[in-house]
């Protein structure tokens, strides 16, 4: 199969573009770009335009610049990248000359190295999607871990704050800034991510509504919070002393960063005595109360801003007490 060189000179454009502008407008140029050379052949002669490199470290930028593209959040990429960086180094040698035995000595070795299953079945996954992309691409004619069988893991049962850890969490709040963040957390469900980058105008004191406007992906959605939630944050805003847009700050008076929401929480944890305290633990303790209630796992998962219901069903604990409400409440 011949190469075609229009699809690699779209590529190579937007991985110049991609630092310079939003993805929108490179997915938009990159259209103007497919539909204007659809009249035109390049050929091998005509590729001095942009000499093709096929070292790993440009096929890695120009994964990346596409991931961005189609929308996957800077973490996300940041995930892939790393992950293509580390086979790159350990088996050093090009991305097209790999095959199934190379990504299971890489597999093989990370265990080696103390990593979990879950851990190196995330990296198995993170590979496939790469060399899929690649053989969608045409860099390579097929896809060397289509061989290599999903990691087993041990699926942990990740539990949500019981009832009796939420209060003690609240009682050991000193300042109102703490108090007001763990009942933003506890009712929004937002990523912690989420939470540094919101602004006091993302939060509508009527409707009770928070505009979540850099979730994951970059993909807005809006959640809620309560009426409790609402009163605590109002006290700490009208208490502090900073006078920006900001919705939380740290005690150097800048805009909270993810690290400072952890710290705060950690603190908060320690006088409190409950172990195992993260802000995705406020998430999952969002999605299975509202479960508890009735909530349909379709409302949970708008509100959650997860692309496939599965995800939102991990989140949701599951326990017996559980099981046997909703038991009794079909069989009376």
């Amino acid at each position: 199969m011949s190469k075609d060189y229009r699809t690699e000179f779209i590529r190579t454009v937007e991985t110049t573009l991609i630092n310079h502008f939003d993805p929108e407008q490179v997915n938009l140029i990159s259209n103007v770009l497919a539909k204007t050379l659809a009249e035109y052949e390049i050929t091998d002669r005509c590729t001095s335009i942009e000499p093709y490199d096929g070292g790993n470290e440009r096929i890695i930028k120009q994964y990346a610049a596409c991931l961005i593209v189609d929308g996957k959040s800077k973490n996300t990429v940041a995930q892939y990248v790393r992950t293509c960086r580390k086979l790159s180094e350990l088996i050093g040698k090009p991305f097209t000359e790999m095959n199934a035995y190379d990504v299971r000595f890489f597999l093989a070795k990370e265990m080696e190295r103390g990593l979990s299953d879950q851990s190196r079945e995330n990296q198995r996954a993170n590979l496939s999607a790469f060399f899929q992309w690649m053989t969608n691409e045409e860099i390579i004619p097929k896809n060397p871990i289509a061989q290599i069988k999903p990691i087993k893991c041990h699926q942990e049962v990740k539990k949500a704050f019981s009832d009796i850890e939420i209060d003690a969490l609240r009682g050991a709040c000193k300042s109102l800034k703490e108090r007001a963040l763990i009942e933003f957390l506890l009712s929004t469900g937002a990523r912690v991510s989420e939470v540094a980058e919101m602004k006091v105008q993302d939060v509508n004191i009527e409707t009770l509504s928070v505009h979540i406007l850099h979730g994951k992906g970059d993909k807005e959605r809006i959640t809620y919070t309560t009426a409790v939630g609402m009163k605590h944050l109002l006290a700490y805003i009208h208490s502090r002393k900073e006078t920006g847009d900001a919705l939380f700050y740290s005690k150097n008076h800048e805009p909270i960063r993810t690290s400072g929401i952890r710290f705060i929480l950690n603190n908060v944890a320690k006088r409190a005595g409950v172990s195992n305290v993260h802000p995705h633990r406020f998430r999952r303790t969002f999605a299975t109360n509202l479960s508890k209630r009735g909530m349909a796992v379709q409302e949970i998962q708008k509100l959650m801003g997860h692309a496939n219901i599965n995800t939102t069903l991990v989140y949701i604990a599951t326990d017996d007490s559980m099981v046997q409400a909703s038991y009794k409440k079909y069989t009376a």
